[in-house]
């Protein structure tokens, strides 16, 4: 058997409407990986807030975050690919949103930090541990930004267009909420992020399967040999996917993975072998 690479998207997607992981989902991942497959996870987060989402389903141990900008390596707590806007780029796009888009508000991620400027609206949840700012390019150093994340009034469904019209060519926009629109270098997305690591486990696009429910989670749908959205998915990413599951909170994920193995819920998977490596050791 060809082990896949099987990729999730966080929320709305493998996560409830409440953000949780179910236990039907947590067994349904732990089956996948005892039957010899690859699970990994792909989201617009930053490494700080997936840390405890991949604890808590114990069988994760590298995700792509910040859509595309970071991989990192839980098991070894290391960044394994980095991929920031550039400090000259960061300047050029917030000079352009400054005339642009009047009373945005800017946030930024860089590698394991987050920095949102004093005015930034966040959940509590999501901004334990960030540092706040006055100015955003009073943080800018020689490292750039893993990603900018654009707050404006209204939803971001809205104003994202804006956004990625007056951005320089060297940004490209995604939204995954209509909390924040995000911006990352061009030419980084989950899918430029996931082929790098894909050729790094020996495993081709053919043999990948990914979930997503947002218009960022399209490059790696569309990348993926197989790709599937869950019934409560943005209109272009249902149009795009292959097959369609449950919704995020029927556990439609679980549901897919359980027919793929053939598990039945509420039986414990067995533990195989292939679960003991880590994903860095499978790619030496």
């Amino acid at each position: 058997m060809t082990p896949l690479l099987i990729v999730s998207d966080l929320d709305g997607t493998l996560l409830d409407s409440r953000g949780r992981v179910s236990a039907r989902t947590r067994a349904a991942v732990s089956a996948v990986r005892a039957a010899g497959h690859i699970f990994i996870i792909a989201t617009g987060r930053p490494v700080r807030d997936v840390w405890r989402i991949a604890q808590t389903l114990g069988s994760a141990d590298i995700a792509v975050c910040g859509d595309g900008s970071i991989c990192y390596d839980f098991i070894h707590e290391t960044v394994v690919d980095y991929r920031p806007i550039a400090s000259g780029d960061v300047r050029a796009a917030v000079a352009a949103l400054r005339d642009g888009l009047p009373g945005h508000r800017l946030g930024a991620e860089r590698e394991l930090e987050l920095l949102l400027e004093d005015d930034f609206v966040l959940a509590p949840e999501l901004c334990v541990g960030a540092r706040r700012a006055v100015s955003l390019l009073d943080e800018l150093d020689g490292r750039g930004f893993a990603k900018l994340i654009v707050q404006a009034d209204g939803s971001a469904l809205e104003y994202c267009p804006t956004v990625a019209e007056i951005l320089p060519r060297a940004c490209a926009v995604t939204v995954s909420t209509p909390a924040f629109c995000q911006v990352n270098r061009a030419g980084v997305t989950k899918a430029t992020a996931l082929r790098r690591l894909a050729r790094r486990l020996g495993v081709a696009a053919r043999d990948t399967i990914a979930f997503g429910d947002m218009p960022n989670d399209l490059s790696m749908l569309a990348w993926a040999g197989r790709s599937v959205a869950v019934a409560n998915a943005h209109p272009d990413v249902l149009a795009m996917a292959h097959e369609t599951t449950a919704s995020h909170d029927e556990d439609g994920v679980a549901r897919f993975l359980e027919q793929l193995v053939g598990h039945r819920p509420g039986v414990s998977p067995p533990r195989a072998a292939a679960t003991e490596q880590t994903l860095e050791d499978q790619a030496r």
